[in-house]
Order: C-alpha cells, then sequence, then structure tokens
C-alpha cells in the first residue's frame, strides 16, 4: 500500500501488503541502488512514520526521485540486451565497417523500426552519421517503443497504454486491467461503479523489474514479504539460480530450483508467475512441509521421458508437481505399468522408475512397510523365472497386461481373481496377497510393486541393475 507521509523530508511510503506492492517494491529498490537514490527501509528506522500500516516493512522515499527520463535510462540499462537501438548503436560505434557489419545492421533493424524512427531510409554503410544522430535524437522513443512491445518486457506484465501514467480509473496491471471504453457498471457492487477500488499507483510500473529472468517465456516473483530485504535477497538468489539452471521448460526449471532453494527459502512462500502466452497472473502456494518433501526427491533417480504427438511425459515434473501440490501418485504409477507395453524398447528403466514411485508413493501414505514391497517384488521376479523356465513369456506379459488393466479402472475384485489364477498356475507363494485381500485400497500399492516385479527374458540380464 501507497501512504503519503511527512518524514524528514520524505514523502512516500510503500509498504508489500500484497503481491503487486510487493513486487514494486523490489523494482523501486533496484532502480534507487542503480542511480544511488537515497532511501529508507521502514523497519531500519526507530521512529516510524505516524500512519504506517502495522506488521508490514516497506520503503520510504522522494516521490520526485522517481521521474520518466530516469526511469527510461534504467529500462535501457536494466533490459540492455533486448534494446535494438543499443545493438545498432554498437555497430555504428565501429571505426570501420565491413560487409558483414551492414548485414547485421539491416538483420536487427526491422521494417517498423526503419519506418518508424529512420524514415524509411535503409542502411548502406555510407549512410553512417545519419543513423547515429537519429538515435542520438530519439533515443528515449526507441526505449519506450521497445519497452512497452517487446513480449518479454513491460507489455507482458502491464497495459503498454499506461505506462508512466498516474491516477488512472482502472490498475494498469494485466488482469486487473479493464477497458475503460465499455461499460463499468457491473464492476462495482450492486452494478455501482463507484464502489470499484482500481488501486492502481505509478509504482506499478516497476513490476516488471521484480520477476525473474525475461529470457525466459514464464517468469516468477518470490512473495515473501516478511521485509524488504529477505524479499530482495530472495528473488535475487532466485533468478541467478534459475539462470544457471538447466531443464526442460520454464516450469520444470522452477521445480528444480525450488528444491535447490534451501539457502534461501526456508518458510511457506507464495510465488507468482507470468506467462508470455497468459493475459493474467497466476498464484500458487508452496508450503515447507512439502518443500522439504521435494528436497528429499533429490536423492531418487527419476529420469524417465516419453513423448508422442498427442502426449508428452517428463517423470520428474509429474513428481514435483504432486509433491508441492500434496497429490499421491498413484495416476502416474499406473501411467508406468501401462507403457512397458507401449515403450518396449525402454522396458526396463521404466520398470526401474516405477519401482521408485511406488517407493516414494508409500513414504507420502507412511501406511504400508518397506519390506512388503521388497517382497512383492521378489514375489514378482520368482513368478518370472518360473514362467520364462516353461517357456511362457505370453503368459508373463498376459498377466501383466490383465493386472494393469484391472488397476487402471479399480476394480480390485478382478485384481484379486486374477492373482488367485496366476498362484494356481506358478505354485509360488504369495505373502503380499493377505495385506491387499484384507484391504484393497489402502495396500494397492504392494499389488503395483508386484506388476512391476514381472519381467520377460530380454531383461533378465539386466535384473541385477534395477
Amino acid at each position: 500500500m501507497k501512504t503519503t507521509i511527512k518524514y524528514y523530508g520524505y514523502d512516500t511510503l510503500l509498504q508489500p501488503t500484497d503481491w503487486r506492492a510487493a513486487a514494486a517494491v523490489v523494482g523501486l529498490c533496484k532502480y534507487f541502488d542503480h542511480f544511488r537514490i537515497d532511501y529508507k527501509i521502514l523497519y531500519n528506522v526507530d521512529e516510524k512514520p505516524e500512519n504506517y500500516i502495522h506488521g508490514f516493512d516497506g520503503i520510504i522515499y522522494k516521490s520526485d526521485s522517481i521521474t520518466e527520463e530516469k526511469y527510461l535510462d534504467f529500462v535501457e540499462s536494466y533490459f540492455e540486451k533486448y534494446m535494438t537501438h543499443i545493438k545498432l548503436q554498437n555497430i555504428l560505434n565501429k571505426d570501420k565497417l565491413i560487409d558483414e557489419d551492414i548485414v547485421n545492421f539491416k538483420r536487427i533493424c526491422t521494417d517498423s523500426f526503419y519506418e518508424k524512427f529512420f524514415e524509411n531510409k535503409r542502411f548502406d554503410g555510407s549512410n553512417k552519421d545519419y543513423f547515429i544522430s537519429a538515435i542520438y535524437e530519439k533515443r528515449y522513443e526507441m526505449i519506450t517503443h521497445l519497452y512497452k512491445y517487446k513480449l518479454n518486457l513491460y507489455g507482458n506484465y502491464c497495459n503498454k497504454n499506461r505506462l508512466y501514467t498516474d491516477k488512472n480509473k482502472v490498475c494498469r496491471i494485466k488482469g486487473y486491467d479493464v477497458d475503460n471504453s465499455k461499460k463499468t457498471n457491473i464492476l462495482g457492487f450492486c452494478f455501482s461503479k463507484e464502489s470499484f477500488d482500481a488501486n492502481d499507483i505509478l509504482e506499478f510500473d516497476f513490476i516488471p523489474f521484480a520477476f525473474s529472468n525475461p529470457d525466459m517465456r514464464e517468469t516468477y516473483f518470490v512473495n515473501n514479504n516478511f521485509s524488504v530485504e529477505t524479499l530482495v535477497n530472495t528473488n535475487r538468489a532466485f533468478s541467478e539460480q534459475l539462470s544457471n539452471t538447466e531443464g526442460k521448460g520454464d516450469k520444470n526449471k522452477l521445480l528444480l530450483v525450488l528444491q535447490n532453494s534451501k539457502d534461501y527459502i526456508s518458510y511457506d512462500v507464495e510465488i507468482i508467475s507470468k506467462s508470455q502466452s497468459k493475459d493474467y497472473y497466476e498464484t500458487f502456494f508452496v508450503r515447507l512441509d512439502r518443500l522439504k518433501l521435494l528436497r528429499n526427491l533429490s536423492e531418487k533417480m527419476l529420469n524417465y521421458y516419453y513423448s508422442t504427438n498427442n502426449y508428452t511425459l517428463i517423470l520428474q515434473s509429474e513428481v514435483y508437481y504432486r509433491c508441492l501440490n500434496n497429490v499421491l501418485l498413484d495416476d502416474v504409477i499406473l501411467r508406468m505399468l501401462k507403457l512397458y507395453f507401449i515403450d518396449t524398447n525402454n522396458r526396463r528403466k521404466i520398470r526401474a522408475n516405477t519401482d521408485v514411485l511406488i517407493q516414494i508413493n508409500v513414504s507420502w501414505k507412511g501406511i504400508v512397510n518397506m519390506d512388503k514391497l521388497y517382497s512383492a517384488k521378489k514375489c514378482g521376479n520368482k513368478v518370472s523365472q518360473k514362467l520364462i523356465s516353461l517357456n511362457s513369456e505370453n503368459t508373463i506379459i498376459s498377466y501383466r497386461h490383465k493386472l494393469t488393466s484391472s488397476l487402471c479402472v479399480h476394480d480390485y475384485d478382478r485384481v484379486k481373481d486374477i492373482l488367485l489364477k496366476l498362484y494356481d498356475c506358478v505354485g509360488i507363494d504369495f505373502p503380499f496377497m493377505y495385506d491387499f485381500f484384507e484391504n484393497a485400497e489402502v495396500n494397492k500399492d504392494v499389488v503395483y510393486m508386484f506388476v512391476s516385479g514381472l519381467y520377460v527374458s530380454s531383461e533378465r540380464n539386466n535384473e541385477n541393475k534395477d
């Protein structure tokens, strides 16, 4: 929340009372630090302003320290790698241009840029002085244009038509913004638009600087607003770790970073995400107890990937998502049991990863004893060995398919019948069956493990590796 104050020459207090204000605080701190502008952190001053909101930290600053010219200078510096005019300047500043420089200039400078800022004149190397002069004269226009219309910059976060405006009737932030040209009566309580609170401030223009890694299609802001110091430091560390993490997709990188975030996230936090493909922000909460479980998964080998035209499975991501959202792995386990019949070239890997999934699932449930799991797998191995010795590999596939199909539709009576028939067929004791017969829903993991333990002779040589 933004508050007007009178405090030893400072006139504004911004407190992170919601994620929007928190992101604005982080962006403003970066802006002030860049220009070495003096500001104060509320928790660090002994004498507090009279009208501050108790329970929240904040920053105290002079409103006139935010100017449009300084703001655009900061945009140019912070997002330098996306500024077309800087790339062009780097070419023009060379003492001697070669053909490759002219080609690169034309490649970087789009037709719309030529038309808007260079009077449609084309660069050929001999008119270098004209382009140097044009960039110098129209630099702020170029920064504003690029900042507004680059898909990963201001237009991704806010309404580009409200950049550096104040006292708007509606909030400039995407998802909170409303078209003023349309009827707005429905926005307010009882169809009264006077009751609608726009809650827009100029400082929301600093939100793009708070989100992580603009080179990613989906960016993140960690809203741990205990203090301004934790806000700034956590998001700096979070962004740096995202940059240094390799992963398939932004969400997968996010999960990997969360798994390794114990040095700066040791409590429940709110994470705000903004995707370039969506006109709204998304929020999810990361609970510390789930985060600890996620970190424990770093010791587990989950390295299976499967993709077709209609379906993609990244096993590690599936498990991490369910861990954070407190969801069990039964559906993923059943999916892996079915993939055994589809991805026949990776059966050993599928079985090994399925075993890990079952162990994780049981540990999350805290019900089934791990020894019972290993006993069930050993039974599956023995059944496979017996049928292979009898040259009955088709029987292994048949029973595995029947059990998987019945488990997928939760037909536990059918599962029991199949297990009894298989018992009669091989004459091997199934100790795990007693628990399953007593309570199928609670003890279904032992049957998952038994099914995973069934293998064909092509895997036999690799069984010890599993």
